[in-house]
């Protein structure tokens, strides 16, 4: 008992700390010179992507460094993908600098407020301006941007680790991948249009609102008269060399070598010395990123009386960054074959994110970039992460400095480049064209509402379109009338199959969708349409309709095709009149009680019309609501069947078909030995009719229905 207690002890606390596990069982000789090279390599590549994402989060270049260190060391220890890059990312970085702004924003309006309400109360009184001014210094007046930005990670933290607790990983399905993908073409927009300023450095006005992105651009472009020509030849050069040393170099280099030259370093490093040697800063007047301190920052405790300022912003960068991360560990389950825990992967980035909270950091998720290029270079597990925290640690301390001459055209260079990969999916669309015009739909909505509004009612606005769409397909759903596969006892579309025999006066309708209070009219709309369609037709002719004959001395349960070709005995029936409607209820995966309703309605309003209706395939969850409802009261189970042959054969009035129509012989002798009934009996021939037939059906129901639960 004592060895149990602690071995589940061991278990949990493995699992809460995954790196642990891998340390205990580190294969050095193996896996330590691949995760050395990719952590490197990767490392390499996050560098000047940290300091350029800061820029979006308009807080100052070296917190991309702390961010990177920390949320890269953090997700080591917490992790439990071996290959995914937790860190920096253009969308995240973005919706956070727009949050920012807005919170801003509303503290200005809150103390420009409170002003003006004191004002006019005391208008007929003398106010001494330094005690007005000293009594409007709140807490979040004068505030930074990088605490608003750490108090903003430390609450996504928390929520993040209470959805993984309450295992609510699910909720990422809701952000599907045409969401997804439609959204982050739309955020790469934002971001060039962003970053478009600070290439030329042109000052352009501050917009918000519906459009805002089109009057930004348009302020670019009336401003372009008066860009600095050093930045804008230094940008345009910058953009030909990412270009041919990543397109054109790199795919060469990594078909001989696992590691790639990182040319958005060489690009800094580069621009950075002639930066300071030309002074192109005092010179030029090119804005650069000036002072970078050496070292880390001091811990800071976020302010927690910002919170009621940044609730929807919360959830929303919180929502994105997980979905993009569960996003991207399915990727690579799928690619790689490896495995991950959704819930315990959502509580990984929810701690890295809350313990690097006090560490001036900003918002994280996974790379796919970074994380294709760390498997590319040969990582084997978690502790390539351990490398990229090495170098990374070796900028701060002692190369950050350095960077101070870095112009910020760079950076905005790199940022741009960044998105190319994102506009790529743009090539989505002609498939979603021909698999699915809703699913194109939702792409093209999802980047428009994105692009032309803020990037967080953007976003609120695909995932209300996507489930509208949702409720849509299910509230008009396709349905299907069906017909026998010629020679097999196999019943399918009748529109798309061409070999088909359609039994005149049966009709079997095939609904895809659960039935519920959404959908129901048009079921019961649908029905009508199928049966006073065939009921219209003018022609009456007699058809036959040819099964095997039954033998004289007896039955058996073997169920032979209906469509034979001798020893047949002939069934004369009137073509275009409709007798039997077959319900094929096996796309039915739920049902409601208005659904049960009208089936009832259904079933005795057609048979006051002739028609007789039967219910086939119904699943033992869909009877158990059925029977709950009091279902059979009303609507006798002798009409239902296991299959669609067998209600088929029901509807022909012969009694061998009948009696083994809720009994395939593959379970007559398993029921057979459960209920003690003997199946192989001899009956006695002859023709029973229909009354007996279904008389019959409703005792052998109830052991069909306890034997297939």
């Amino acid at each position: 008992m004592k060895n149990d207690n602690i071995e589940s002890w061991d278990n949990f606390f493995f699992r809460i700390f995954p790196f642990l596990k891998l340390i205990c069982n580190y294969n050095y000789k193996e896996y330590l010179s691949g995760d050395i090279i990719s952590g490197v390599t990767v490392g390499i590549v996050v560098i000047p992507q940290a300091l350029s994402y800061a820029l979006l989060t308009n807080v100052d270049p070296v917190y991309g460094l702390y961010t990177s260190f920390f949320a890269v060391l953090f997700y080591m220890i917490f992790g439990t993908s071996k290959f995914i890059s937790l860190g920096p990312f253009a969308i995240i970085s973005l919706m956070t600098g727009v949050a920012v702004n807005n919170i801003v924003t509303k503290l200005e309006i809150i103390k420009n407020t409170e002003k003006v309400e004191y004002l006019q109360i005391h208008e007929n009184e003398h106010i001494d301006l330094y005690n007005f001014t000293k009594m409007f210094q709140k807490d979040y007046e004068n505030i930074e941007k990088i605490t608003i930005v750490t108090t903003m990670v430390f609450f996504v933290g928390i929520l993040q680790i209470v959805m993984g607790l309450f295992r609510l990983g699910f909720l990422a399905s809701y952000l599907s991948d045409q969401v997804v993908s439609g959204f982050s073409v739309g955020a790469a927009v934002h971001v060039c249009i962003a970053q478009a300023s600070k290439l030329f450095q042109i000052k352009t006005r501050i917009n918000h609102g519906p459009g805002n992105i089109l009057r930004k651009t348009f302020d670019i472009f009336w401003n372009l008269k008066n860009m600095n020509k050093i930045g804008g030849i230094l940008s345009l050069f910058s953009f030909i060399v990412l270009y041919i040393g990543k397109d054109i170099i790199n795919p060469r280099i990594k078909k001989k070598f696992k590691c790639i030259i990182p040319f958005e370093l060489i690009l800094i490093l580069t621009s950075t010395i002639l930066s300071y040697y030309f002074s192109f800063n005092s010179e030029y007047e090119l804005e650069v990123v000036d002072h970078v301190p050496t070292g880390f920052a001091f811990a800071v405790i976020p302010k927690i009386s910002l919170l009621p300022y940044m609730v929807g912003e919360i959830f929303e960068i919180a929502f994105v960054a997980f979905a993009i991360h569960l996003s991207m560990c399915k990727i690579f389950n799928r690619k790689l074959g490896t495995k991950c825990d959704n819930n315990q992967e959502l509580v990984a980035i929810g701690l890295t994110s809350f313990l690097s909270s006090f560490f001036c950091v900003y918002p994280v998720t996974s790379a796919l970039g970074r994380s294709i290029l760390n498997v590319e270079c040969g990582a084997n597990t978690q502790l390539s992460a351990l490398f990229t925290v090495l170098l990374i640690l070796i900028v701060i301390l002692f190369l950050a400095p350095l960077l101070a001459s870095l112009p910020m055209c760079i950076l905005a260079v790199i940022i741009i480049y960044s998105t190319k990969s994102v506009f790529k999916k743009v090539k989505e669309l002609k498939v979603l064209w021909k698999i699915s015009k809703i699913d194109f739909s939702i792409w093209i909505v999802s980047f428009i509402s994105t692009t032309f509004f803020n990037l967080m009612e953007g976003l609120l606005i695909s995932i209300g379109y996507a489930l509208i769409t949702t409720v849509f397909r299910i509230q008009w759903p396709r349905w299907y009338t069906l017909s026998q596969l010629t020679g097999t006892e196999e019943y399918r579309d009748t529109g798309r199959y061409g070999r088909v025999t359609d039994l005149d006066n049966i009709v079997i309708f095939r609904f895809d969708a659960p039935l519920l209070f959404t959908n129901v009219e048009h079921f019961q709309n649908s029905i009508n349409k199928v049966i006073w369609k065939k009921k219209s037709k003018k022609e009456i002719n007699n058809d036959v309709i040819e099964i095997k004959k039954i033998p004289e001395k007896r039955l058996s349960l073997k169920i032979t095709p209906l469509m034979g070709h001798s020893n047949t005995k002939k069934i004369t029936t009137t073509k275009g009149i409709v007798n039997y409607l077959i319900v094929d209820c096996s796309g039915f995966t739920f049902i409601d009680i208005t659904s049960i309703t009208s089936l009832i309605d259904l079933f005795h309003q057609l048979g006051k019309t002739g028609v007789t209706t039967y219910f086939a395939g119904a699943k033992a969850p869909i009877r158990d609501i059925l029977e709950r409802a009091n279902f059979f009261e009303k609507v006798p189970k002798k009409f239902f069947f296991p299959t669609i042959h067998d209600a088929v054969l029901a509807a022909g009035n012969t009694f061998s078909y009948k009696y083994s129509l809720l009994f395939p012989p593959s379970s007559a002798s398993k029921c057979n030995k459960k209920k003690g009934v003997f199946f192989e009996k001899e009956l006695e021939e002859q023709n029973i009719d229909a009354t007996e037939s279904l008389s019959m059906n409703s005792v052998l129901y109830k052991i069909y229905e306890s034997d297939t639960k």
